[in-house]
């Protein structure tokens, strides 16, 4: 899927990026990594989440062309930075080196207003995902959440699985799996 114009880096610097391809299923990182990348997801779909205690893995958003991830290290992170990013398709990115980037952001202004759109967007995404766990019943947050995941790829059935689909909705995945038999 093409990119929107606006989801563009808006300078012209391929020499700077790397671009990366990564079949269905494979990791982009795991927390063990040494993470000194942002990446920008040109094509496909990719789920993005951390561990809970017993050491499961729990995806808290899904991306899509455009979108970007990895570890900005704005936050201090000095517990240590605990995202996977895991293929949901086959994907490719632009990998760009955490400095470089940082450096692009305070030197052109395109770039830095470029991001902070896309930032924008994420969180918006995070808090529409929020308000509909507060605001409709389970089987209608489901229903939102496969339409959304399904809009950017393919049918989410087939990409996620069901305790992905508990962690982005707020349910369990007993409840998934009851509420998909319905459907």
């Amino acid at each position: 899927m093409p990119l929107a114009p606006d989801h563009r880096l808006p300078l012209p610097l391929p020499a700077l990026a790397r671009e990366l391809y990564f079949r269905k299923g494979a990791y982009v990182y795991r927390p063990a990594d040494r993470m000194e990348s942002v990446f920008i997801l040109r094509s496909g779909a990719v789920k993005i989440g951390g561990y809970d205690p017993e050491g499961r893995e729990v995806v808290y958003d899904t991306a899509g062309p455009g979108d970007f991830f990895g570890n900005l290290k704005y936050l201090g992170n000095s517990d240590g930075f605990q995202e996977f990013v895991r293929t949901l398709t086959p994907v490719t990115v632009q990998a760009f080196d955490l400095r470089q980037f940082k450096e692009l952001l305070t030197t052109y202004s395109r770039v830095h207003e470029w991001f902070a759109r896309l930032m924008v967007r994420r969180w918006a995404r995070t808090e529409a995902r929020l308000f509909r766990i507060s605001a409709h019943s389970p089987a209608e947050r489901l229903r939102l959440v496969l339409a959304e995941i399904g809009g950017e790829t393919e049918d989410a059935r087939d990409l996620l699985t069901q305790s992905d689909l508990a962690g982005l909705t707020g349910l369990t995945r007993q409840t998934v799996a009851r509420l998909l038999r319905h459907m």
